[in-house]
């Protein structure tokens, strides 16, 4: 199993995911708000319209249109209504609500719409975790050289975490064995940098909810045996 030996660089609490909202995003919610004439805009310039628009509607309008555009089909009116009456009573449902697959996006709608509405919408924070991993032999290195799966990095998390951590306790028989779906709900973004040439040593940076990473807060230094998930196959055996 592959081992490293694991620093944490960086716990900082941020108010926004990278690469959330594009340009894209902005001309296909401002088609739903039906605004049009905006071809020539880009970048700040469409962001800017985009929020004007948001700040004619009424802030539940504002909020269901928003949810809507990031949660797609996977969510139903009603719900996305409760979403938005949480966020108005101060609540924090990009961590709480009963679908973890769902916080990402639903932070993701929380940064706009606190955008457009400041006074209204609470400024939604996530916290980013910067770990130095150390590869200890070739399979660690061979896991420093792709991009990081979700379900092996809350591995990683959890290594660093002590049993009774909210991550051990909801997912303790899932993070020691072949599959954690979960994790994809868990883990918001993750990627490496800062990978040595030799392919040992790497950067992990991770995003994710309070909710999620405060346990490893005031750790330094740990050792995880984070693996990716192995699925069965049909040559298993039963």
């Amino acid at each position: 199993m592959p081992g490293f030996d694991v620093s944490v660089v960086e716990l900082k609490k941020v108010y926004g995911l990278p690469d959330s909202w594009s340009d894209a995003d902005y001309r296909a919610l401002l088609g739903a708000l039906e605004v049009d004439e905006i071809d020539d805009l880009a970048g700040a310039d469409l962001l800017e319209i985009l929020l004007m628009a948001l700040q004619d509607l009424e802030p539940e309008e504002a909020g269901d249109r928003v949810l809507a555009h990031k949660l797609k089909n996977r969510i139903s009116r009603g719900s996305r209504q409760n979403i938005v009456e949480d966020l108005l009573a101060d609540g924090k449902p990009w961590e709480e609500w009963a679908d973890l697959y769902l916080h990402a996006s639903i932070f993701e709608a929380c940064v706009l719409l606190h955008q457009a509405w400041p006074k209204v919408f609470p400024r939604p924070a996530c916290l980013r975790l910067r770990l130095r991993l150390e590869a200890l032999q070739k399979d660690g290195r061979e896991l420093l050289s792709r991009p990081p799966e979700p379900a092996f990095v809350a591995r990683v998390l959890a290594d660093g975490m002590d049993e009774k951590s909210i991550l051990e306790r909801l997912f303790d028989e899932q993070l020691v064995g072949r599959e954690f779906a979960e994790a994809e709900g868990i883990v918001w973004r993750a990627g490496f940098d800062k990978v040595t040439t030799d392919g040992s040593v790497a950067v992990l940076a991770v995003y994710s909810s309070q909710h999620w990473l405060e346990d490893i807060e005031d750790v330094d230094e740990f050792r995880s045996t984070a693996y990716n998930d192995r699925p069965r196959t049909d040559d298993d055996d039963d």
